[in-house]
């Protein structure tokens, strides 16, 4: 088909369940691989005869959490393009939306000055940890109020658009 023929498809304005169990367990195993490795570095220190060791399981939930965090990276852009976009001009959980989208920009930043900074890196684990283990809160009120909106009857972003003008 010549291009002049394709029709592009528009995005759904509500999530499937196939893509919020996605969205939910990529972000479920990134929370969780994390949560697991600050309980384990913090409350099940090892002393060995030559000063604190790490735990044998440190290393791989790190690298667990971090083929997470880039499972993350591909589903943000992914949602950027089906789900921030469509509704962006809508009024509807954008103030939720904000919050989450700049707490993952803090996680991505944040996550990759651990790898780079090292003058900073005390600092920076504990606001990562702090910030990653709270973003379960504010994905908890943005997920719960998409059901509200769709149980209510609101307008789609498509109509808020067309009453706003």
């Amino acid at each position: 088909m010549s291009p002049a023929f394709r029709v592009a498809h528009k995005p759904r304005l509500h999530l499937s369940r196939r893509a919020k169990l996605a969205i939910y367990a990529v972000l479920g195993a990134t929370w969780g691989s994390g949560t697991l490795w600050i309980t384990i570095h913090y409350l099940f220190a090892r002393h060995g005869e030559f000063g604190d060791e790490p735990h044998p399981l440190e290393h791989p939930l790190l690298a667990l959490h971090g083929a997470c965090a880039f499972a993350a990276l591909w589903l943000g852009g992914w949602l950027w393009h089906a789900h921030v976009l469509p509704w962006w001009n809508s009024s509807n959980r954008r103030s939720s939306g904000i919050v989450l989208i700049a707490i993952g920009g803090f996680l991505i930043a944040s996550g990759y000055l651990l790898y780079y900074a090292s003058d900073w890196r005390d600092a920076i684990r504990v606001l990562h940890w702090s910030i990653g283990l709270l973003l379960a809160l504010p994905l908890l009120v943005h997920a719960l109020r998409s059901g509200r909106y769709r149980n209510s009857g609101e307008a789609s972003p498509s109509r808020s658009r067309k009453s706003r003008r």
